[in-house]
């Protein structure tokens, strides 16, 4: 509960203003209450407080306020005037909680609707890709028997008794196919034919294995091969930019979810790439850039760690880059829940720990902990501030 002046500044705040935001009273008493609301929000604050103002009638909205610890939480205000609409009551909530969960639900319906159109585009490729593959199998092994072919005709063309017209008529029509040039370069695209069905079917592997659907319980699962089949998946980004270093320790299998954590890896490639991107736009270099993926058993933990010669997080950003909605990158290019994402994969979902070192210039590193032993099941977290008006 909180009563607000009609020149906007705050007049009274109940103690649960102090345990939402972190403010003592003194802080925050004649201050101005727009202050506090978030730059994308303040234009719809001032609306709605002009409509109390002029209409005196009860008014409900949503904006984001700044905590004292600099994070932004999402409160619902009811407000409502006195007679005189010179004073204004205002109860808000601290809907936060509830607006991560939304968030989370929508990313994971999202998810899985790319995941059922990746599976089936994913079955589609894989049988046309079979059969191709038996064709070019039997079209080395078959070359192999023509070869052999050739070459026996080759002696009988150079026995004795062989009509000249024949030994000649045969050596034009060597000469006219270029039979030594067909012989040394039909294997060759034939060995690269069979690479490239082979990377495929690894790709079509991949795409169907990360559109599963993971179901809330954790799984043993290898780690490495989730680093690779996202390395797999985000090749097509990443080629142009960069060359790309793997190096994967002996790591046991951990408990997890091993579609999510696929999608943390993604993310986390895809934005190396893009740092690198970056780095070209602001020094005009357009070298390849390096990506690193290394995996390790430290302790009781699995240790990944993705790193990039990109351009680094200026110092001004790094507190926020888990934000959710933040980003740095130009409109259409990003929009600000792949780091949100990771920290919630990892943290909240698996238990670990997400970290980051940082350049400018230099590049950046982001380091993922993950535990070797399944966690105890935890009580639902208690959002307290959900069910304390301030």
């Amino acid at each position: 509960m909180s009563i607000i002046g009609h020149d906007l500044k705050l007049k009274h705040l109940n103690p649960s203003w102090k345990h939402t935001l972190g403010y003592d009273d003194h802080e925050l008493i004649e201050r101005d209450f727009l202050s506090l609301v978030h730059p994308d929000d303040l234009e719809r604050a001032k609306s709605e407080a002009g409509r109390v103002m002029i209409a005196g009638s009860t008014f409900d909205f949503e904006v984001r306020f700044r905590a004292k610890d600099g994070a932004w939480r999402h409160l619902s205000w009811t407000v409502t005037s006195d007679a005189t609409r010179s004073l204004f009551y205002a109860v808000a909530r601290d809907v936060t909680r509830a607006k991560e969960l939304q968030r989370e639900l929508t990313q994971a319906q999202k998810l899985e609707a790319v995941g059922q159109l990746a599976s089936g585009v994913a079955h589609e490729i894989n049988t046309p890709m079979q059969f191709i593959g038996d064709n070019v199998r039997f079209a080395i092994d078959s070359f192999g028997d023509l070869v052999k072919l050739m070459n026996a005709t080759r002696e009988v063309v150079h026995a004795p008794g062989v009509p000249q017209e024949a030994k000649d008529r045969l050596t034009r029509l060597s000469r006219d196919l270029d039979l030594d040039y067909l012989v040394e370069e039909i294997p060759r695209a034939l060995t690269e034919s069979r690479d490239g069905v082979r990377r495929v079917a690894e790709l079509v592997k991949a795409l169907k294995e990360f559109a599963h659907p993971d179901t809330a319980l954790l799984e043993a699962a290898d780690v490495n091969q989730t680093i690779t089949r996202a390395l797999i998946l985000s090749r097509g980004v990443t080629k142009h930019v960069a060359r790309v270093e793997a190096q994967f320790g002996e790591v046991p299998p951990i408990p997890c979810q091993p579609g999510l954590l696929g999608q943390v890896f993604l993310n986390l490639i895809v934005n190396a790439a893009h740092a690198i991107e970056d780095k070209w736009k602001k020094t005009g270099d357009t070298q390849p850039g390096l990506i690193t993926v290394t995996s390790a058993l430290v302790g009781e933990r699995v240790v990944v760690k993705i790193g990039d010669s990109g351009c680094g997080i200026p110092q001004a950003v790094r507190e926020r880059i888990f934000e959710p909605f933040f980003t740095t990158k130009e409109v259409g290019r990003g929009s600000g829940q792949g780091l949100p994402l990771v920290r919630s994969v990892i943290v909240e979902r698996h238990h670990g720990e997400v970290a980051f070192e940082t350049e400018v210039g230099v590049g950046t590193t982001f380091i993922i902990s993950l535990p070797l032993t399944r966690p105890q099941q935890a009580e639902p977290p208690h959002d307290e501030t959900e069910q304390q008006a301030a």
